[in-house]
């Protein structure tokens, strides 16, 4: 928390931030969720977190199931030549989000991300791959199924909240995303990482196959997909 320059403090905040997002689950399983975050929210440990991450900790660990990724800013704030500085833009990207959503300042910051560290073959450049390949998966199977997803719940429409009036009219844009999301995922699963990097997001929940990939279910036009830009990846 000193404000002096060290060495020791750019590796603790690195650290700090790995502790953080490993204490949150387990705060979770251990307090719950409305019933005792009056504990939690007054507890002298989370008070300390919360002071040393600039009240980001408390404001994303209970509501966000975060904690905001607050280190991280601070990290890259304080040493901006730090060599984690890419693993920190990359997460600071979906910054207090379950949702990666579907706004243009979302998929831009990703896009500037690529363009930046494309060349360098680092594994955040194929999570990247795969966060735009989700988000635009998860616009094509709100278009095309309104009625199967919590997409028709909430008006979802590819230029922002409306009802469907005219679902012709949603085709052209569903073949569009559908198309920007075939293209990452295949960017994304040309990724040299191995099975350090997956793409096999909860699909078992949903009743379909358990190794089965967004990528093959969205080229044989599966229900599914929606869930990445409601309840994220």
């Amino acid at each position: 928390m000193s404000k002096e320059k060290s060495e020791a403090q750019e590796q603790a905040l690195w650290l700090a931030h790995q502790l953080a997002k490993k204490c949150v689950p387990l705060m979770q399983e251990e307090y719950g969720y409305s019933e005792t975050a009056f504990e939690v929210k007054t507890s002298e440990k989370t008070r300390r977190l919360d002071q040393m991450v600039g009240g980001e900790f408390w404001e994303f660990a209970m509501y966000h199931y975060d904690y905001g990724y607050g280190f991280l800013q601070r990290l890259i704030d304080a040493y901006p030549n730090t060599p984690k500085r890419p693993i920190a833009e990359y997460y600071l990207i979906r910054k207090g989000s379950v949702v990666l959503g579907y706004d243009a300042e979302t998929i831009q910051a990703y896009h500037a991300y690529i363009e930046t560290y494309e060349k360098t073959g680092r594994a955040e450049v194929y999570m990247a791959y795969r966060d735009l390949a989700h988000i635009h998966h998860g616009i094509w199977a709100a278009l095309t199924f309104p009625e199967e997803s919590d997409a028709g719940m909430y008006g979802f429409g590819h230029d922002g909240f409306y009802s469907f009036q005219d679902p012709e009219k949603q085709k052209a844009p569903a073949a569009a995303h559908k198309a920007e999301a075939l293209k990452y995922y295949a960017r994304f699963h040309l990724n040299p990482h191995g099975l350090g990097l997956r793409d096999n997001s909860d699909y078992e929940f949903y009743g379909l196959k358990k190794d089965e990939t967004g990528y093959e279910l969205l080229k044989k036009n599966a229900i599914f997909g929606w869930q990445f830009i409601f309840y994220g990846c």
